[in-house]
C-alpha cells in the first residue's frame, strides 16, 4: 500500500513541533512489525528518546494514536494517486501500485501492509479506528477499480469477469503474498506478481521459473 516517504528517525527533545510527526513514524514501523496491539507507548518512548507523557500530550489514548495512523495513510494514499493521476497506462499504474507493496519486503522483518495488519486486527480494533480502516479499504478499492476499467479502454489490461471483483482479487492476492513471503521467501511474492501480469495482461512475464 502506498504510504509517504519518511526521513530516519532521530532522537528529538519533546516539545519541538515535529514531535508529533515522529511519534506517527514510530508507531507506523511498529505497526507493520507488530501489528496495533504488539506495541506501546513505551516502545515508541524508548526508540525516541521521549517519555511517554509526551506521546499522550500528542495522542492522549492508544486510540487516538490509531485514528491518526489510518488517517495518514489515507491521506498517503490520496496524495500518492494524484501523483500518479495521469502517468502512463493503467498498467503501469498498477505496476507502481504493486511495487508499494513489495517495499515492505526489503526490511529485515519483513513487515506486512497497512491493510493487512488492520484486516487481522480488526475483531479487536475499536469502532473508530474500525471506521477509519473501511475509508482506506473503499478508497483503495474503488480506485484499482477505476484503473482495472480504465485498463480495458486503454487496451493495456484484459481480463474476465466485472472489475470490481478483479480488485478483491489483487488485493487479497497482494495482502496474501506478503504473508507467504514472511514464510517462504521474497521470491514467492514475485512469483504472484508474475502471475497476476499474465492473468491481467495475457503476457508471459520474463523473471524465469522459480526454484
Amino acid at each position: 500500500m502506498p504510504h509517504a516517504k519518511h526521513p530516519k528517525l532521530r532522537r528529538r527533545p519533546p516539545g519541538q513541533p515535529d514531535t508529533r510527526e515522529a511519534i506517527l513514524v514510530c508507531a507506523e514501523q511498529l505497526l507493520l512489525r507488530r501489528g496495533f496491539n504488539g506495541f506501546s507507548y513505551q516502545h515508541i518512548a524508548t526508540q525516541l528518546g521521549l517519555r511517554t507523557a509526551a506521546i499522550h500530550y500528542h495522542f492522549p489514548a492508544k486510540d487516538d494514536l490509531g485514528i491518526a495512523l489510518v488517517r495518514r495513510y489515507r491521506d498517503g494514499f490520496d496524495g500518492w494517486v494524484r501523483q500518479l493521476a495521469f502517468s502512463g497506462t493503467a498498467w503501469q499504474r498498477l505496476q507502481a501500485y504493486f511495487a508499494t507493496y513489495a517495499e515492505h519486503l526489503e526490511t529485515d522483518e519483513g513487515r506486512l501492509c497497512p491493510g493487512g495488519v488492520l484486516g487481522a486486527e480488526f475483531g479487536i480494533l475499536s469502532d473508530a479506528m474500525r471506521f477509519e480502516a473501511r475509508l482506506l479499504m473503499r478508497e483503495i478499492y474503488a480506485w484499482l477499480v477505476l484503473t482495472l476499467e480504465e485498463g480495458r479502454r486503454d487496451g493495456s489490461l484484459r481480463y474476465e469477469g466485472d472489475a470490481y471483483d478483479k480488485a478483491i482479487v489483487i488485493g487479497a492476492a497482494l495482502q496474501g503474498g506478503l504473508q507467504i513471503a514472511r514464510l517462504a521467501g521474497a521470491r514467492r511474492f514475485r512469483q504472484m506478481l508474475d502471475q497476476l501480469e499474465l492473468e491481467l495482461t495475457g503476457r508471459k512475464p520474463q523473471s524465469g521459473p522459480l526454484p
